[in-house]
């Protein structure tokens, strides 16, 4: 049996091969071959999906008293970092000092990288500090603990004091900037890295996406020598997506089909997400048979983006079905299904998949709420939705965002208790925002309360005075009241400011 589980070992590039090497280990209840245990051990590590596979067979090797080596440690150390496990790292630490390991140094660099990588900051540094020879490893594994922290100024001075550096210090250092949101750092290193790689550029067009910046991502991107990458074109993709360039992203999306370039998942996920935003149910449905022919891993992450393509596209059942097959269903998941269970008026479902996600061990999160308060307000659920908006700041203790308020203001709103709204917004005036307030004057249109109207318009016009939504709305607000005079005054400080009415809002006639 060991012959054979070595021979399956030989060919661990597949994952079913790995599969199969568990399964025949598991056979072997009382293997004492350390050499046999320590190659399972690293074939394990190197595939994120059988990291714990790794840290359970070391754990057998420790019961059935097989002596660790070197190799046996530094990876099941480099397993307990990418999990994170500290629990076991600490264990696995103990049996290094036990067995007389400490001082070697790769042992003592996977110490350092596993502390790093599970946030235990301080830990590394005393292992760092401890070390007599310190090579390029574990400069770059201290600086990358320091990163992975927000310490930029700590991972900075390693930087900049440290002797030899390789290409993944300085794609660590511009990777750390990024994730800071510090564009200007990671570009004054980027600019003068004389060897950039895929992660580099990932995460600078990332790092520019997520600040809106696409220009600077796009000059980062058109940089790339050609041919771009996969993960490259993927980055570039989702940071249109995300700032709503959606037909450039779906055009990039095609690009990379019409030439071969593999659909990665942040690919997948961005078209995805530009499709949404465009509601192209034609482009949703090219998309899905992409996924059906198996252009890209069906991945949790992916199937909660085709859940809210499909939403947004029109096609709740597809939604649900989607949402249904799926293996495991997080919190993600629930609060996405929950949002297109809303967005359709099926507000009873999203109430009830709401509570369903609780029973099933699951923590809503702010995002969650937001869909499940949309429905009570899209049905007129009053006091469903105050109950709900309870639970979350008394049971979950989730201090409310704004737009908690705007869906509470629009459901009391609807309803007609503006008064109440009106209340909760004072009581809470540093959190609700213009699009709070603006909730609150379009139920004042609604029901003609033009005193509270002006309030609110007051309000909106401290935030922003020159948003034409806020005149619009005050002119219909006067107009459903009959008060002609005044809505015509409120139409010519429009013209007179040269505004234009905004897409979506229309004047009372």
């Amino acid at each position: 049996m060991g012959r054979l589980l070595y021979r399956v070992l030989q060919f661990h590039g597949e994952d079913a091969n790995l599969c199969y090497a568990h399964q025949l280990f598991d056979t072997m209840p009382n293997c004492s071959n350390g050499f046999l245990c320590t190659s399972l051990i690293r074939a394990f590590v190197s595939h994120r999906a059988h990291l714990l596979h790794c840290i359970s067979t070391y754990a057998r090797m420790h019961q059935n008293g097989i002596l660790p080596s070197v190799l046996t440690f530094s990876s099941v150390l480099s397993a307990c970092g990418r999990v994170p496990a500290l629990f076991e790292g600490t264990q696995v630490h103990a049996r290094v000092v036990q067995s007389g390991f400490l001082g070697n140094k790769v042992v003592q660099t996977a110490l350092l990288d596993m502390y790093g990588k599970s946030g235990c900051i301080s830990v590394a540094r005393n292992v760092f500090d401890r070390m007599d020879d310190r090579d390029v490893v574990a400069w770059t594994a201290m600086i990358c603990g320091y990163a992975k922290v927000g310490m930029m100024v700590d991972a900075r001075w390693l930087f900049d004091n440290m002797g030899e550096r390789n290409c993944f210090t300085w794609t660590t250092m511009v990777v750390g900037y990024t994730n800071c949101e510090d564009m200007k750092a990671a570009k004054e290193l980027y600019d003068v890295m004389s060897e950039k790689n895929e992660i580099t550029w990932f995460s600078m067009i990332a790092g520019y996406g997520k600040l809106g910046n696409v220009e600077e991502a796009r000059r980062v991107f058109d940089g790339i020598p050609a041919p771009q990458s996969a993960s490259a074109c993927a980055s570039m993709l989702a940071c249109y997506a995300q700032n709503g360039y959606a037909k450039e992203a779906i055009y990039m999306y095609e690009q990379m089909r019409e030439e071969g370039i593999k659909i990665t998942e942040v690919a997948m996920v961005g078209a995805m997400s530009a499709c949404a935003q465009l509601r192209d149910i034609r482009m949703s449905n090219t998309l899905t048979d992409h996924l059906e022919e198996g252009c890209c891993d069906r991945t949790h992450v992916v199937s909660n983006a085709l859940i809210h393509m499909h939403s947004k596209c029109g096609n709740i059942n597809l939604a649900l079905k989607e949402f249904s097959i799926m293996r495991y269903r997080d919190m993600y998941a629930y609060s996405t299904m929950i949002a297109a269970f809303a967005e359709h008026g099926k507000s009873r479902d999203a109430i009830n998949l709401f509570f369903k996600m609780q029973k099933e061990g699951l923590k809503p999160n702010p995002v969650t709420f937001i869909g499940v308060l949309n429905a009570c307000s899209f049905s007129g659920l009053v006091e469903e939705g105050c109950r709900i908006f309870q639970i979350m700041t008394e049971v979950f203790g989730i201090k409310p965002l704004p737009e908690h308020y705007t869906c509470i203001v629009d459901l009391l709103g609807r309803a007609g208790q503006l008064e109440r709204a009106y209340d909760l917004i004072k009581e809470n005036a540093t959190t609700a925002d213009a699009t709070t307030w603006s909730s609150l004057l379009a139920a004042c249109r609604l029901y003609g309360n033009v005193d509270l109207g002006e309030i609110t318009a007051r309000h909106l016009f401290e935030i922003d005075p020159d948003d034409s939504g806020t005149y619009v709305l005050l002119a219909n607000t006067y107009a459903s009241k009959d008060k002609w005079e005044h809505a015509q005054e409120v139409k010519n400080v429009i013209s007179e400011k040269g505004m234009k009415k905004p897409s979506g809002y229309s004047f009372i006639q």
